[in-house]
């Protein structure tokens, strides 16, 4: 290679560089350049670093080891929530989370809300246990104010004592309805569907609970076949009229059949029914087939006792059993 002159050398370097002009705005220029590039790195620095505090974030999310069984509560809704919501656990696959493979299985809570309220919630008081009312006398709109009965002085009732203090008490019909007038508490009323007047009636302690109940005749006359129904006190001045099986009691003689019913059985607290037949099937015949079937007064229905009984009867040498007992007359 040729070597060139100094003078040739310092030539082409002068064209190559351009000479600088001094220019009155380039200070101005170059400034303002500065401050622009300071303005943009501090949101270029945050930018930075929130992005680097969500990277750490993911990885932390991602790596934490959780038990599948965790359960997060939900923050309380603003609404509040009735009766009949149910929660449960609804167990999902890691994919639906963004895991992959082998990740965590975490858990949901959905809540089912049979219905949603604005209105506040209200309190409601617990239902009494059995064991508080046991004892206590049934309640309806006819004894709702009624004092709970006393203990009565003998088990079973004197006959003619209703309200079990020993004394008798008095009975009257006024139109359909019973009254009763009670030694202990005063009278109380009981209106009848079907009675019949004058009034047939016996106060008699079926059950042996210490009070006396009333048997009334509801139907039929002397000449043939009675019915006689059964009423009870349930609560201090306060009458039931039972009903149900063997009630109405009947007792008499009709044809070839006939029905009764005493309590002067072998079990005592109990009403011993009789229906026959008579064996001839005619209306003359005094001989019968009866059947016997002992009933126990519990709260306010009859059960049977053990089972049916039967006899052959002749009404020529045996007591009638087609009659009304149990005081009746």
């Amino acid at each position: 290679m040729t070597g060139l002159e100094a003078d040739e050398l310092r030539r082409r370097l002068a064209e190559a560089v351009e000479p600088l002009q001094a220019s009155p705005d380039a200070y101005a220029r170059i400034r303002a350049r500065v401050l622009r590039r300071r303005r943009m790195r501090v949101p270029a620095a945050a930018f930075g670093g929130l992005a680097l505090a969500g990277v750490i974030t993911i990885a932390y999310v991602v790596s934490e080891p959780r038990d599948s069984t965790t359960l997060v509560e939900p923050a309380t809704p603003p609404l509040a929530q009735t009766a009949g919501a149910t929660a449960a656990r609804v167990p999902t696959s890691s994919a639906a989370h963004g895991g992959g493979v082998g990740g965590p299985v975490r858990g949901t809570i959905t809540a089912q809300p049979s219905s949603l309220s604005t209105s506040p919630v209200t309190e409601t008081s617990p239902l009494p246990s059995p064991s508080a009312t046991a004892g206590r006398p049934s309640v309806s709109p006819s004894n709702v104010n009624s004092p709970p009965l006393p203990q009565p002085v003998s088990r079973p009732a004197k006959k003619g004592d209703v309200d079990g203090d020993g004394t008798d008490d008095t009975t009257q019909l006024s139109g359909n309805t019973l009254v009763v007038t009670l030694s202990r508490f005063g009278p109380a009323t009981l209106a009848l569907s079907e009675v019949v007047s004058p009034l047939t009636i016996s106060i008699v302690d079926i059950d042996a609970d210490g009070y006396g109940e009333l048997i009334v005749q509801t139907g039929g006359n002397a000449a043939d076949t009675r019915t006689f129904g059964v009423i009870k006190m349930i609560a201090a001045r306060q009458l039931r009229q039972l009903s149900g099986p063997p009630l109405p009691l009947p007792a008499g003689l009709a044809g070839a059949h006939g029905d009764g019913f005493t309590c002067d059985g072998p079990t005592p607290g109990t009403v011993v029914v009789a229906a026959g037949n008579a064996t001839g099937g005619a209306a003359g015949d005094r001989t019968y087939s009866v059947t016997y079937t002992t009933w126990r007064l519990t709260g306010e229905s009859f059960q049977t006792v053990g089972a049916p009984t039967s006899a052959t009867v002749d009404l020529n040498t045996t007591a009638s059993p087609f009659t009304a007992g149990c005081g009746i007359s």
